[in-house]
């Protein structure tokens, strides 16, 4: 299955250094039932949370310059995960 990748002003405005791992790494946690995913930048690395704090996996390189969260949609014709700033929630 493809998910639509949805972002906010704030996520386009900060981007991303690597859309291709970050949408990989939401396509696998989307298999795993994730459905509210934080990716937060920690000492040079990324940590991807649940939200709740529980780790899901690590990257060796920042991928946003910001905590950013992706949350999955579903409007009955499309699955999209939405990338947003805390902020903008």
């Amino acid at each position: 299955m493809r998910l639509m990748k949805v972002m906010t002003v704030g996520v386009r405005r900060i981007g991303c250094s690597d859309w291709d791992l970050s949408i990989s790494i939401i396509n696998r946690l989307f298999e795993d039932s994730e459905y509210f995913i934080v990716f937060q930048k920690v000492d040079g690395k990324t940590i991807i949370t649940d939200g709740n704090d529980k780790h899901l996996v690590t990257v060796d390189k920042p991928l946003f310059s910001e905590t950013v969260w992706a949350v999955y949609g579903d409007d009955g014709k499309v699955q999209y995960y939405t990338f947003m700033l805390p902020d903008e929630h």
